[in-house]
């Protein structure tokens, strides 16, 4: 019967920095998005408010 051989710890140190680097760049990239998000919910939103009380044109 085949045992699998023993990982060697620099091999496991290895996977755990690259897997604890890709859950912070998915952090990031979750943060950015969220961010990004609420910019254009206030944009519309100010935009929304600029165009109830803008003043209307005399001419109309």
């Amino acid at each position: 019967m085949y045992s699998r051989a023993p990982e060697v710890p620099y091999v496991n140190e290895r996977r755990g920095r690259a897997v604890k680097k890709l859950l912070l760049v998915a952090l990031a990239a979750i943060g950015g998005l969220l961010v990004y998000r609420q910019i254009q919910a206030d944009r519309a939103e100010q935009d929304l408010w600029t165009e109830a009380t803008d003043s209307v044109p005399t001419g109309s």
